[in-house]
């Protein structure tokens, strides 16, 4: 089962590398994202993105943002397809005994209250159906849009009661919605490109 959304303009979640909030200095995700063109089925004429991502933090996982620069043009990133299939991603490594998890997706235009963030960015949060996100674990993560790849690192953070946070980066495909003229471009270029100062 899946849904799908289509939001218009504004902002949301920005990775916390870009946002006012404190962060805390520990780097302690990294992990990959590629794409697939999805030919058929439902998800027929999207990309599909997989994040496969693994973490070491002192405090566990909630929920892990991801940043793929849509603030540099928030309401086209925000007029676009975004699609989560019900269980967006499954981790292992949770509380207690290494159990399996689940994640509820969301590309959410409003923001996060509960950290203060306001530029887009696509968000998961881990489901405790009796397994909770532990302080060392792995997930594989999705998400479907009509926005094409770029190669690109891009910055990633998990997030733990709201005001822990842990940072890293993926190396990869990430979908950028701003109008650039080029097919495969570093995240350093891409920046120069829209005149991004950080």
């Amino acid at each position: 089962m899946h849904h799908r959304v289509l939001f218009a303009p504004l902002a949301v979640l920005c990775l916390l590398v870009f946002c006012s909030v404190p962060l805390a200095n520990a780097q302690c995700v990294e992990g990959t994202i590629t794409s697939e063109m999805q030919m058929f089925g439902p998800f027929a004429g999207l990309y599909k993105y997989t994040v496969e991502v693994e973490w070491t933090t002192p405090f566990g996982l909630s929920h892990l943002t991801l940043d793929c620069g849509f603030s540099m043009c928030p309401e086209a990133a925000c007029s676009r397809i975004w699609v989560f299939e019900e269980e967006a991603g499954t981790g292992v490594g949770g509380e207690p005994d290494g159990c399996e998890f689940g994640f509820r997706g969301e590309f959410n235009c409003n923001g996060d209250p509960s950290i203060g963030v306001t530029d887009p960015v696509v968000k998961w949060d881990a489901e405790d159906n009796g397994c909770e996100g532990g302080k060392t674990g792995s997930a594989v993560l999705c998400f479907f849009t009509d926005i094409a790849p770029i190669q690109s690192d891009v910055p990633v953070s998990l997030i733990k009661d709201g005001q822990d946070v842990c940072e890293g980066s993926l190396s990869g495909d990430c979908p950028m919605a701003c109008p650039v003229p080029v097919e495969s471009t570093g995240w350093g270029r891409l920046k120069l490109l829209l005149g991004r100062e950080r």
